[in-house]
């Protein structure tokens, strides 16, 4: 569109907020304004503003005054297009850290700094003491000491050769094991031999990597750092279906393969239970 003097609208360079009370359809936005050069610039936040034909006129002209004294001094041509091309500049993520810097100053933000360090401070000293605990209270049990332990109903059975001192995991924790697998008697899967445990969230769904019902209902009454040999049968195992492993990206080595009603074995080492990531 073409801009005149005589046009009874005219464009204002001076930022304008209306009020959240003013309905949309007079919010309308300018994309360009008029330069000494005839050309349009572009400029963000201006709006368009009635007003008679001779004050159209005596705002251009102060326009252009204004414009030929920023383009001779330097320092205000720079005033005036950063103005121009100001930008509001985001508030903090933490709304938290924003509310008090507003309301207390730098002081305000730097205490809540403080206590967030603390908290995360807290954090390690518990994981260390937690970490400590375990180590303590884990012990091997002899062969002598060994009592054979079975889950009512299922056929798994199970004995402790090291006994955690750590925690037990629940729904939805964040284990880390090591497995030795057999199927009949045949090695399937061997996560010490790669020197990759399998990670995966305790009672999750699908299994992962040789997991199966039985070893998941055996490791509910173990503990961290302790390491226990499981016997599983097949209704609790892989079933009639069998299972073939397939290497993945992050264990290209891995394959194995159940037949069908096999009856399983595995030797497990709970390393670490924890709270998943949020």
């Amino acid at each position: 569109a073409s801009y005149t003097r005589s046009s009874s609208l005219v464009l204002s360079v001076e930022k304008f907020r209306q009020p959240r009370s003013a309905s949309r359809s007079r919010k309308i936005r300018v994309l360009g304004s008029r330069s000494t050069k005839n050309e349009f610039r572009f400029h963000r936040n201006l709006w368009i503003c009635k007003s008679s034909p001779s004050d159209a006129g005596g705002d251009a002209e102060e326009e252009e005054k204004q414009e030929e004294e920023s383009n001779k001094d330097p320092v205000m041509r720079t005033t005036t297009t950063s103005s121009r091309t100001r930008r509001r500049s985001p508030d903090s993520t933490d709304a938290i850290a924003s509310a008090l810097t507003r309301r207390f100053g730098l002081a305000g933000g730097l205490a809540w700094i403080a206590f967030l360090s603390l908290g995360v401070v807290g954090e390690q000293i518990k994981t260390r003491l937690e970490v400590a605990s375990e180590e303590k209270n884990t012990r091997n049990v002899s062969e002598a000491d060994r009592v054979v332990e079975k889950i009512p109903g299922t056929g798994i059975t199970y004995y402790d050769i090291v006994r955690g001192g750590g925690a037990r995991p629940m729904r939805g924790d964040l284990v880390v094991l090591h497995m030795k697998g057999y199927a009949n008697g045949s090695l399937f899967v061997d996560t010490s031999d790669t020197g990759k445990p399998i990670v995966f969230l305790y009672k999750g769904r699908p299994f992962t990597a040789g997991m199966c019902l039985g070893l998941e209902m055996a490791l509910e009454s173990m503990q961290a750092g302790g390491k226990r040999h499981v016997t599983v049968p097949s209704d609790y195992g892989f079933g009639e279906e069998g299972i073939s492993l397939k290497p993945t990206l992050h264990v290209p080595e891995k394959q194995g393969i159940v037949p069908p009603g096999a009856n399983l074995t595995y030797e497990v080492e709970l390393i670490r239970v924890s709270i998943p990531p949020s």
